[in-house]
């Protein structure tokens, strides 16, 4: 039996074997601390789909918060703080449980860096030019890119599967920025360039994963974090220089929860990524969508129309083809 991709076997595990007289008991032999394994499981699925759902909530939080104050404080400004936020606590919490704030690949750990840093970078600058839901919706085509970009950096087997979810994907993207040269006058177009910076960062958010894949073999998630924060704060600071406002009144709670729903999100993403299945996990994910949606009507009054709607369901369809269907299967 192999591993599957999400916790793949050191290269000189051993084989599974299995005592003949285990392997003949019949289902309703299994001893009492059995059953109770099985209880066990179930506790950390349900424990994981929780954990996936506040990840769910925390990073949908943090683009309305995003969204919010968007209008009146610059972008790289926002990076820097919540970058700042997550250096601080992650670094806290390396020192804490004794993990290694350097890491082992650095070269990898920064090349994350670096790529998820300019992908959030360009998703702040798209999100304040675009409906919430529907800037959610181009972002969270990333997992079709981590496949695609895979296959290419790390040798992954591509799977047809693949290929069409790219294809329903990129159909669900037009359909929700809704270019002229495609609709005309028949539908309102969003912002080109947001647009673009969006797709832009969720091309590069996927880039990022395909990273953190080959990471799981020699970092832990906090460092993995962390280089992430340090690098967006480095990065963005020298903006400074061009002036940053100070925020004031209300700006300064917005700050603060765009880097407490960050950080539940990244912890509940961890975590549930821990206790469930890749497939599963995504999918409980694309609650992220919904709540997008729902923020931008109750809380910026932004208007659902059906292309958007169709083009979120292509987006989560073609999600859901790449990482269910086309995850490789155990060998019996």
């Amino acid at each position: 039996m192999t591993a599957p991709p999400s916790a793949p076997a050191p290269p000189d595990a051993a084989p599974l074997e299995v005592a003949p007289s285990e392997a003949a008991a019949p289902p309703d032999s299994l001893p009492a601390e059995d059953a109770y394994d099985v209880d066990a499981e179930g506790r950390d699925r349900l424990r994981g789909v929780l954990w996936m759902l506040a990840s769910a909530l925390g990073f949908s939080i943090m683009s309305l918060c995003v969204k919010l104050v968007s209008d009146s404080l610059p972008t790289m400004e926002l990076v820097f703080a919540r970058s700042a936020f997550m250096a601080v606590l992650t670094f806290t919490v390396i020192r804490r449980t004794g993990g290694k704030a350097l890491g082992r690949d650095r070269r990898t750990l920064f090349l994350r860096g670096a790529v998820g840093a300019t992908a959030l970078s360009l998703f702040y600058f798209g999100i304040g030019r675009l409906p919430l839901g529907d800037a959610v919706t181009i972002q969270y085509t990333a997992p079709v890119w981590t496949a695609l970009t895979a296959a290419v950096l790390i040798g992954e087997r591509l799977r047809p599967v693949v290929l069409l979810g790219a294809v329903l994907s990129l159909c669900g993207v037009v359909l929700v920025s809704r270019p002229l040269i495609l609709f005309g006058n028949a539908a309102a177009p969003l912002d080109g360039l947001g647009v673009a910076a969006v797709a832009g960062a969720s091309v590069l958010s996927g880039l990022a994963y395909t990273f953190v894949r080959k990471l799981r073999q020699t970092d832990q998630p906090m460092t993995i974090i962390f280089y992430l924060s340090w690098i967006g704060m480095v990065g963005s600071a020298p903006f400074a220089l061009g002036g940053w406002p100070m925020p004031t009144g209300w700006q300064w709670p917005l700050l603060l929860a765009i880097g407490l729903a960050t950080h539940v999100g990244q912890v509940g993403l961890t975590k549930g990524m821990q206790l469930l299945e890749a497939g599963t996990a995504s999918a409980i994910g694309y609650v992220q969508v919904v709540l997008a949606f729902v923020w931008g009507v109750v809380f910026l009054g932004d208007s659902l129309d059906l292309l958007s709607v169709g083009g979120a369901a292509l987006v989560v369809s073609s999600v859901f083809l790449v990482v269910v269907l086309g995850r490789p299967r155990r060998a019996a």
